[in-house]
């Protein structure tokens, strides 16, 4: 979660519909599109995607284990097991850091309070000699 998201659990299958009261129903269904993105179209709804200020939900899952801000797991623990990570300032791509951005990793961290590191690579123009300098960062 960071200053422009949050994570909300929802205790039914349709959120946004079966968690509005019966009487207010109504008066949602009026003004849904005032603060969701439209569904009723894929054009609309690719341009309201992008839309600033309105509700999105960009994932579902059933479980989640957050360190703090910007640093999070999301998954389903079931036979797709869709992930969604957010480890803040950690390579992820190429299968980088795949021993610690995993569910396992993440839970370990809570359970038995300790630290996980992970290792970052790149390289860069040296100013001096004029040559690409290649790095290692352990964070």
């Amino acid at each position: 979660m960071n200053t422009d998201s949050a994570y909300i659990a929802f205790s039914c299958d349709n959120p946004f519909q079966d968690c509005i009261k019966p009487e207010l129903r109504t008066h949602f269904k009026e003004h849904k599109y005032d603060w969701f993105p439209r569904d009723y179209n894929t054009e609309v709804a690719k341009f309201d995607r992008r839309t600033p200020g309105l509700f999105k939900d960009e994932w579902s899952g059933d479980a989640m284990v957050s360190l703090s801000s910007k640093n999070y797991i999301c998954y389903l623990p079931d036979e797709t097991y869709k992930v969604k990570v957010s480890a803040k300032g950690i390579q992820q791509g190429s299968g980088r850091n795949n021993g610690v951005l995993n569910h396992d990793g993440f839970e370990t961290v809570v359970r038995d309070r300790i630290t996980l590191q992970g290792t970052n690579t790149g390289f860069r123009l040296s100013k001096e000699t004029k040559s690409i300098i290649t790095y290692t960062q352990n964070k």
